[in-house]
């Protein structure tokens, strides 16, 4: 069933909101941005919290959070239910689904958050060799500081390369040539573009 939406704001392209959403009055919502919540799901947009315009924000199956300080992108697209910590930063044309996000995480654009249906990723790393010891004694000076800075460093020349070799020359003498391809289909067009000269 379709259900009519009411503007929150005066914008051209409005902010859409339908169903039980509860918006901060610090919050700055950009035009085109739609707040759908469903039957049994709820909204909550905290204070200071930045959506770009063309986000879209729909919650199903339960609360989604927009905690304190948010910033969410153009264009992002968050669907069911979760949190979105404090400070965090989701970059624009990120999807997030049913998001658990980390107070001031980082989301890099164009991201696929929360996407199970592809099964759970793991990292292994067995099979990695361990990084190699250092003895700690032997690294670090006597007084225990390190003076070493970017112009201790020794300069590594690039290789030199070799020089080109030499190009070959070939003279043509011009006045043994009679014939060349195409020659006559140039003149004739050369005639028709320049009459005169």
């Amino acid at each position: 069933m379709l259900t009519k939406f009411r503007s929150v704001s005066r914008e051209v392209v409005p902010v859409h909101v339908d169903g039980n959403v509860t918006i901060d009055p610090s919050a700055a919502i950009a035009p085109g941005v739609l707040l759908q919540a469903e039957e049994n799901s709820r909204i909550t947009i905290g204070a200071g919290v930045c959506i770009g315009a063309g986000t879209i924000v729909h919650a199903a199956g339960g609360n989604l959070d927009i905690c304190l300080g948010v910033c969410l992108g153009r264009g992002v697209l968050i669907i069911g239910s979760g949190t979105i910590a404090p400070n965090a930063c989701i970059g624009a044309g990120t999807t997030a689904i049913d998001p658990q996000i980390e107070e001031g995480a980082v989301i890099p654009t164009h991201s696929l958050i929360g996407d199970r249906s592809r099964g759970e990723v793991s990292v292994v790393d067995a099979d990695l060799p361990p990084p190699p010891a250092t003895n700690v004694a032997q690294s670090a000076p006597a007084d225990g500081w390190d003076t070493t800075d970017a112009w201790d460093t020794p300069i590594v020349e690039p290789p030199v390369a070799p020089p080109p070799a030499p190009i070959a020359t070939i003279e043509i003498d011009l006045n043994a040539v009679k014939s060349v391809a195409g020659r006559a289909n140039f003149d004739r067009l050369k005639r028709h573009l320049f009459p005169n000269g």
